[in-house]
């Protein structure tokens, strides 16, 4: 037997996790979640970094399947981070072994010819249970749902975003309507754990867990704060923006008992940055400088 916190610690060397979680068995099923990422170096105050990030999420690796999920607003036209139209932050992600993102709202100010252009670029799944092109028809290589098997456990997952009015006349449906669409999809192809990928409020989130019972998890983003909040046992969480933290959430027991413990952790100089990843980041920061005009 292993706990959490031990498997933590020698994920994070000596960063801060929070809280301290009780004993769980081999083989549970893993999420690392990351959320509002604006800027792919680290922050003034040292705090942030992607790098960091892909160190944490390559550690947690060597010790069993981790999932890797970005719940929305990595890409965006605004900030020195974006000025290449979002390409860097894809390939950053793509180097730090990301498995599944979802839309935020500012991914559509990039426009939709760029969006489909980063989407192309993208070595991880995008996920979008509700979000559409202009002509009603789905973004190409964005899945509505999708199942991945842990530890022989069939995971579904399924992404929403806030509805808005979007540039481009990007549609964003009824969140809830569609997350029920997918719940049911998912329960019928047999998923024992569903898990859904959001960017809206956590009142949001909050309201959902209570409506959906089937509905096991909610890894979102949006708020710029880390938060977790639970709903019958059940989950909500988000990490500080700007990769300041990221949530890790473990759970064991199977389908209609699933437990479920969660760490909050924060990205310092304490961990250090992945060495390819870094490159990458640097590569980028000096074509950023090279750039004429503000």
């Amino acid at each position: 037997m292993r706990t959490l916190a031990v498997s933590l610690l020698l994920v994070m060397l000596a960063s801060c996790v929070s809280p301290a979680p009780p004993p769980i068995p081999l083989k549970p099923v893993r999420f690392l979640v990351l959320n509002d990422v604006a800027v792919v170096d680290t922050l003034a105050d040292g705090s942030g970094g992607l790098a960091r990030v892909a160190t944490v999420r390559q550690r947690l690796d060597e010790e069993g399947p981790v999932l890797f999920v970005l719940a929305g607003d990595a890409l965006s036209p605004n900030g020195a981070g974006q000025a290449h139209g979002g390409r860097e932050m894809v390939e950053i992600l793509n180097l730090a072994g990301l498995d599944y993102a979802t839309f935020g709202d500012h991914a559509f100010d990039l426009g939709v010819d760029t969006l489909v252009a980063r989407i192309a670029e993208s070595e991880f799944t995008w996920i979008s249970s509700n979000c559409r092109r202009p002509d009603g028809t789905a973004f190409p290589k964005v899945l509505p749902w999708d199942t991945v098997r842990v530890w022989g456990q069939k995971v579904g997952l399924f992404g929403l975003t806030l509805q808005g009015e979007y540039p481009g006349r990007v549609r964003c449906s009824n969140p809830d309507n569609e997350a029920h669409r997918a719940i049911e999809t998912l329960t019928s192809e047999g998923a024992e754990l569903i898990v859904a990928i959001t960017h809206q409020r956590m009142d949001a989130d909050r309201n959902l867990l209570g409506r959906e019972s089937k509905l096991d998890l909610i890894l979102g983003g949006h708020d710029s704060a880390a938060q977790d909040s639970v709903i019958s046992g059940r989950h909500a969480v988000k990490g500080d923006a700007n990769a300041r933290s990221v949530q890790f959430v473990t759970l064991w027991g199977g389908k209609g008992s699933w437990r479920q413990a969660v760490g909050l952790v924060r990205i310092d100089a304490r961990i250090p940055g992945d060495t390819t990843v870094s490159r990458a980041i640097a590569r980028w920061n000096d074509r950023l400088q090279q750039r004429p005009g503000p």
